[in-house]
């Protein structure tokens, strides 16, 4: 795995393959239901409701190029946004971390 300290863990990604085979139909509409309420709110705040964003796998024999072309334009480390949720896995649990918001 590419050395990915000091990377902020600011996405969530969901494979869609993974969607499909590991969710029951219940479990894609409750999904479905948890990403329209992000889009919503996004689009009362005046943002884009939904971007578009490139997906790097740190496994990928390239990651260590992708990584030092985003320390060269500053979308690498911690930022300062307090728009920005963090969260770590625990338990095979995804756990967001307390905010203010």
């Amino acid at each position: 795995m590419t050395e990915i300290l000091g990377m902020e863990m600011k996405f969530t990604v969901i494979k869609n393959e993974d969607v499909d085979k590991y969710l029951d139909d219940r479990d894609r509409s409750e999904l479905s239901r948890i990403l329209w309420k992000i889009e919503q709110g996004r689009y009362e705040e005046g943002k884009d409701a939904a971007n578009t964003y490139l997906v790097v796998n740190t496994d990928e024999p390239y990651a260590p190029e992708v990584i030092a072309i985003m320390k060269d334009h500053g979308h690498w480390g911690f930022s300062e946004d307090p728009n920005q949720v963090t969260a770590q896995i625990e338990n095979d649990t995804l756990v967001l971390n307390d905010h203010e918001g």
